[in-house]
């Protein structure tokens, strides 16, 4: 009986012993881990130097690179048009024709001038012929010979003039029908037959087939850095692909805006009047970048960054942010590439603060 009782008293012992371990080991370990690092954990990345080159985005319209809207010479009355939207014409095909009261009457009498000057010269052709061998024979006085002569050049000088006038009025004739100065589409019609077209009104829309274009406006400063031939891309506005295409010329405009013109191949899916971005390759002067997540304070007016020292503290650094793009910001500030700054648990920090940086 006392040895079962000795054995129970043994076994209460042992279990208290066990409890009482039990409870003081986490205290023990907390202490010890607070006593281990109590430094603000933070997240950094390195200062990087800028490309020597930076895209720019503008928006434009594709269009046709070779459009014209053809226009008579002269006004009158559309007679016929040989065309409809959208239809394909060859070069020299006729696309309408006006009518005007007076240009065929201008023709058909600077024809029959020219025909009643060359009846004219040849009678004093024979004339002259007839003078000249009389005058051998000593029947007619040298002196109407000279004036048959003379006759007959005026005549003939007559004769060019009136060429000339009906060479004018043929081409105004030939003008009164519009033919397409290339291969092209018909894009729009302006004039209906019947209807009065004044000189110089457009009477539709022709769009070539050999190619399209885009033409932007960029900043005068922006302008004055590019030149034909450099490379562009131009992507469609609901479409992730980009085409390769190239400045085909850059104006010079006293305004704040200069136009520039991309040239696409001749093969590209870009149909005119859609709407694209075009991206341009412009060279910059290098400078600094930090993350965005870096810059405490951006919309303030003293904004600035987290600098890590290597005695693992961190320093304010006032910056000047700049242009942002993909999630870096340029800035001007006394630092260098790969300095390292704070981009994460920076909230609660201070100038002089020891942190203990995450890999």
């Amino acid at each position: 009986m006392m040895l079962i009782r000795r054995a129970g008293l043994w076994v209460v012992v042992l279990a208290l012993t066990l409890l009482t371990g039990c409870d003081r080991t986490p205290a023990a370990d907390e202490g010890a881990s607070a006593a281990i690092d109590s430094r603000a954990v933070v997240r950094v990345s390195q200062v990087r130097s800028s490309a020597a080159e930076e895209w720019l985005r503008f928006s434009g319209i594709v269009r046709p690179r070779e459009r014209v809207s053809p226009a008579f010479l002269h006004a009158g009355t559309l007679k016929e048009r040989f065309v409809v939207r959208g239809q394909r014409v060859e070069e020299g095909e006729p696309l309408a024709r006006l009518h005007n009261p007076v240009l065929a009457p201008a023709l058909v009498g600077a024809e029959g001038r020219v025909r009643e000057l060359d009846v004219h010269l040849a009678r004093l052709g024979r004339d002259v012929e007839r003078a000249r061998a009389l005058r051998e024979r000593n029947l007619v006085a040298q002196e109407e010979l000279d004036r048959l002569v003379s006759e007959r050049e005026a005549t003939a000088q007559a004769r060019e003039q009136a060429v000339a006038s009906r060479a004018e009025a043929q081409a105004q004739v030939d003008e009164m029908t519009l033919r397409a100065p290339f291969t092209a589409d018909v894009a729009d019609l302006f004039v209906e037959p019947g209807d009065f077209v004044a000189a110089g009104e457009p009477v539709l829309a022709l769009s070539g087939i050999g190619g399209v274009e885009v033409t932007i406006r960029v900043p005068v400063r922006l302008g004055a850095r590019l030149v034909p031939g450099m490379e562009a891309q131009v992507s469609p506005a609901l479409h992730e692909d980009r085409l390769q295409g190239r400045i085909g010329s850059v104006g010079r405009a006293d305004t704040a805006l200069v136009p520039v013109v991309v040239e696409l191949d001749s093969a590209s899916s870009l149909a005119p009047g859609e709407s694209v971005q075009v991206h341009l390759s412009v060279p910059m002067a290098s400078s600094l970048q930090v993350p965005l997540s870096a810059v405490q304070d951006p919309g303030g007016h003293v904004p600035y960054v987290l600098v890590l020292t290597d005695d693992g503290t961190v320093q304010r650094v006032p910056v000047a942010p700049g242009r942002l793009g993909n999630g870096w910001v340029s800035i001007e500030a006394p630092l260098a590439p790969g300095d390292r700054v704070v981009v994460a648990g920076q909230g609660r920090l201070q100038q002089g603060d020891a942190v203990r940086v995450l890999p």
